[in-house]
């Protein structure tokens, strides 16, 4: 069982060291000041400490077998909150939760130790908004040894103290692309002088945001964005350059082969095209998933989960060894729901609690 007296002593250091980290806002893979923080609660507690570039891993013992995994990385946004704890770093924020990522499994050190519980790895990584910190931790040997791993997200359009935790499917494999549509420019006045790669990248575009709805089938979940359009400078110039960039979101590789298909069919004498598969698919492995919620649901409100189109570099984790990701609630602001990634993002404090509950929810549900 546990131990919800102590849960409710740890807390406020949560609080603390969520706002700490808040105002202290460190990007992708340069998470130095982070990691040391961190470091000093571990080597204060008496852990075994590696470290593996700016990320940590951290044994409580010898041997562990189940481990949990926080990202401590920030975004590039100019934060508008308000809050006394604002970011002191212009241009850097902590806008996905990843704050309060690292600080809840900071209170689960805690908790281990002074519950004298069974070994248990902690995977502190850098890099998840760019999808480069789970690899590089893995090839610097998080799960050796490991049989298990689990983490979570905040999830603000659940209620604090509600939860989700999806059985298979949780979240998209991520790819992304650019185009580059390229031939002579001219005048705006004389348009048969020139090729026009404005129009060119229109027919593009359209064509690009067919993809899922024709070539793949109805049943599967398939998104393809275009995230930026640019070129040119002047109203009378067509330009002799056009860039055009998006992302696309599978469950299935044979999907994202399909796509990749369609793109990359795209190059021509006056088209180039980039494709890079980024993330994989993040599925969640059952029987682990579903002894890690029978125990959370007895100290949390679960919540029927349904799989998203996001994604999270967690999933290198779930793809080499069984493991679970669970949503966390963070509930409304001020009324309404704030999305991640927005430059007025937070999250009620409480949930902090409930996140360090999952954390031993998943440690206890091994024990079953």
């Amino acid at each position: 069982m546990i131990d919800l007296t102590e849960v409710e002593k740890i807390y406020p250091l949560m609080v603390e060291y969520r706002r700490h980290i808040h105002e202290n806002p460190e990007l992708g893979m340069e998470t130095v000041e982070t990691k040391n923080y961190v470091k000093k609660l571990a080597t204060d507690l008496g852990y075994t400490v590696r470290e593996v570039g700016n990320g940590l891993i951290i044994d409580s013992g010898k041997s562990p077998k189940i481990a949990l995994r926080a990202d401590m990385d920030s975004l590039p946004i100019v934060e508008e909150t308000g809050l006394a704890f604002s970011s002191k770093v212009k241009g850097r924020m902590h806008a996905c939760g990843h704050d309060l990522h690292t600080s809840v499994l900071m209170g689960a050190m805690i908790y281990c130790k002074r519950m004298s519980l069974k070994p248990v790895r902690f995977i502190f990584q850098p890099g998840e908004e760019i999808g480069q910190g789970a690899t590089m931790m893995i090839e610097g040997g998080a799960l050796d040894g490991i049989s298990h791993t689990f983490g979570l997200h905040v999830w603000p359009s659940l209620s604090v103290g509600e939860y989700s935790i999806c059985r298979g499917k949780a979240m998209a494999a991520v790819d992304s692309f650019e185009v580059r549509v390229k031939g002579a420019g001219g005048h705006g006045a004389y348009p048969h002088l020139a090729y026009d790669t404005v129009l060119e990248s229109s027919r593009i575009i359209q064509y690009l945001l067919t993809v899922p709805a024709r070539k793949i089938d109805p049943l599967n979940s398939a998104v393809l964005s275009i995230g930026y359009v640019n070129g040119g400078k002047a109203k009378n110039i067509i330009p002799a350059e056009m860039n055009i960039g998006g992302t696309v979101r599978t469950y299935t590789r044979e999907d994202s082969e399909i796509i990749e298909r369609e793109v990359t069919g795209l190059r021509g004498e006056h088209v180039d095209v980039s494709y890079t598969r980024e993330l994989p698919p993040l599925i969640n492995d059952d029987k682990f998933a579903s002894l890690v919620d029978s125990v959370a649901s007895k100290y949390i409100k679960p919540v029927k989960a349904n799989p998203t189109m996001g994604g999270e570099d967690f999933a290198f984790y779930c793809s080499r060894i069984p493991s679970a990701f669970a949503f966390l609630g963070t509930g409304k602001i001020q009324g309404r729901e704030v999305s991640k990634h927005s430059s007025i993002f937070d999250l009620n404090e409480e949930s902090l609690k409930y996140g360090l509950l999952l954390h031993l929810s998943a440690l206890e549900s091994l024990s079953l």
